[in-house]
């Protein structure tokens, strides 16, 4: 068989999941949470080491600590049980690399966060669904600050 046959036949289980029903696991909201708790962390923590930058990743830090209370709370109206946030604490040695590491763990959640829209229940999908953008949008927002670091922007 080419390659190609094979890549689809690769692919032909999670098509079959879905005919029978059967979805592929969506993130849980309390981990996502937590993610968003990491990334508030270390966004606060590169603001501390990027002085021309500090407000605005400040900012970006207020808006991570509001995504993983509200994903707290949507995980505890889903399933009744609310956890407390994991203790965090960031460390950024190199400025460019920590900005780097936020740009991915922002795209990571913002793709997590859409997944987990896509699988929710139609309520709960209307709420994930503008997190997910923002995520996004942060994500985006980190590129073009790496860029501007790096002067090619």
């Amino acid at each position: 068989m080419d390659d190609e046959t094979l890549e689809a036949l690769r692919g032909f289980g999670g098509v079959w999941g879905r005919v029978e029903g059967r979805a592929e696991a969506a993130p849980a909201l309390g981990d996502l949470a937590e993610a968003a708790s990491r990334q508030c962390e270390l966004l606060s923590a590169l603001a501390r080491v990027c002085p021309r930058s500090s407000a605005w990743l400040r900012r970006m830090a207020s808006e991570e600590a509001a995504l993983a209370a509200r994903l707290r709370a949507e995980d505890f109206l889903a399933g009744g049980c609310g956890r407390a946030a994991a203790a965090a604490c960031a460390v950024v040695r190199n400025p460019l690399c920590g900005l780097r590491e936020a740009y991915n763990a922002a795209s990571a959640l913002g793709e997590a966060l859409q997944a987990a829209a896509n699988a929710a229940p139609c309520a709960l999908r209307r709420a994930l669904d503008p997190l997910a953008a923002g995520e996004r949008r942060r994500a985006c927002a980190l590129r073009e600050l790496i860029l501007r670091a790096m002067c090619v922007n």
